[in-house]
């Protein structure tokens, strides 16, 4: 997938710039900064991402929960 591919770069050019110590950075926390910062803050923007991740995951009844639990804090 060429995608994937870029997006590893993207992730590994990310820790090199936004982190104080790049080897300490997983390529979690540099793609939870890039969907932040794509997502421009926004937190339904955020939630969205996170939902169809989960989804195209099939954690369909999980989704349900988080759903759940976002609609009351809301």
């Amino acid at each position: 997938m060429i995608y994937k591919n870029d997006l590893k770069k993207i992730i590994h050019d990310t820790k090199k710039i936004a982190f104080t110590n790049p080897k300490l950075a997983t390529d979690e926390d540099a793609l939870g900064l890039i969907v932040s910062n794509l997502c421009q803050y926004d937190g339904q923007k955020i939630f969205n991402v996170l939902y169809r991740a989960f989804e195209d995951s099939n954690f369909h009844s999980f989704n349900s929960k988080m759903e759940k639990v976002w609609q009351e804090d809301d």
